[in-house]
C-alpha cells in the first residue's frame, strides 16, 4: 500500500513538531519534509513532491496564500490544506481560491478531524468552507485579482434539477456524502454528477461552485 507523503509548511517549529507526532503515528501516512517559510515550501516542490500539503498562512518571506499559488502553477495535481489561526472570512476566502483544497482552524478541530481532512484532500476531495466563508466568497467582486475568472452567471440557468440541487447544496457547503444522504444517492454518483456539473459550467472547483451560485442569486 503507497503512503500518502506529506510536507509540513509552518514556522513554528513547535506546531511542524506536533503535526509530525501525529501524521507519523498513521500507518498510511509519512512525513516527507518540512519547510518554515511558503519560499522555503516552494523550493522543497522543486526538488521533490508531496501528495498533500499542511500549510500556514502567516509565515515570513512568502506567506502561505502566495505559496499556494505558486506551487500549484508548478505542481496542479498537489493536494494543499490550510492549517491556520485566523477566522477571516476574506483570508480564507483567499486561501480557496488560490486553490487550496480547504482549512482548518486551530482550536476548531481536534486529531481525528485533522487526519480525517487529510485523507479527503488526498482522495482528490475539497473540505466544504463555514458559512462565514462561503458569503465571503460570493462577495468578492468578479474582478478580484485574487479569484480566478468565472463564466457568465447565466450558464447556471441551462442545469438541469439534479445539477441545480447539487450545486444548491455545494453553495449550502455540504459535503458529498451530505449530499448523498440529502438526495437519497450513492456517494460515488454524486461524485459523478459534480465532475459533469463542472464541465458544464466550466469551473473546477467547489469554491467556484459557491461563489457562481451565489452571483446567480444576487
Amino acid at each position: 500500500m503507497n503512503k500518502v507523503r506529506l510536507l509540513i509548511v509552518d514556522d513554528n517549529p513547535v506546531i511542524r513538531q506536533g503535526l509530525r507526532s501525529l501524521i507519523e503515528a498513521e500507518e498510511r501516512l509519512q512525513v516527507c519534509g518540512e519547510a518554515s517559510t511558503g519560499a522555503e515550501a516552494i523550493q522543497w516542490m522543486k526538488r521533490s513532491s508531496a501528495d498533500v500539503i499542511l500549510m500556514d498562512i502567516r509565515m515570513p518571506v512568502i506567506d502561505g496564500i502566495d505559496a499556494t499559488t505558486e506551487i500549484l502553477r508548478g505542481h496542479p495535481e498537489a493536494r494543499i490544506l490550510i492549517l491556520t489561526v485566523t477566522e477571516d472570512a476574506r483570508t480564507l476566502a483567499r486561501t480557496l481560491h488560490a486553490g487550496a483544497r480547504g482549512y482548518l482552524v486551530y482550536s476548531r478541530f481536534d486529531p481525528d478531524e485533522l487526519l480525517k481532512a487529510v485523507y479527503t484532500v488526498a482522495s482528490g476531495e475539497e473540505i466544504p468552507p463555514s458559512p462565514a466563508v462561503a458569503m465571503a466568497l460570493g462577495e468578492l467582486p468578479r474582478d478580484d485579482p485574487n479569484t480566478r475568472p468565472l463564466p457568465e452567471v447565466t450558464v447556471v440557468e441551462h442545469l438541469t434539477e439534479r445539477e441545480t440541487q447539487i450545486l444548491d447544496l455545494i453553495a449550502d457547503g455540504r459535503s458529498n456524502a451530505e449530499i448523498a444522504e440529502a438526495l437519497v444517492l450513492e456517494e460515488k454518483t454524486v461524485k459523478n454528477h459534480i465532475t459533469r456539473l463542472y464541465s458544464k459550467l466550466g469551473i473546477s472547483s467547489r469554491y467556484d461552485a459557491i461563489r457562481l451560485r451565489l452571483a446567480h442569486l444576487r
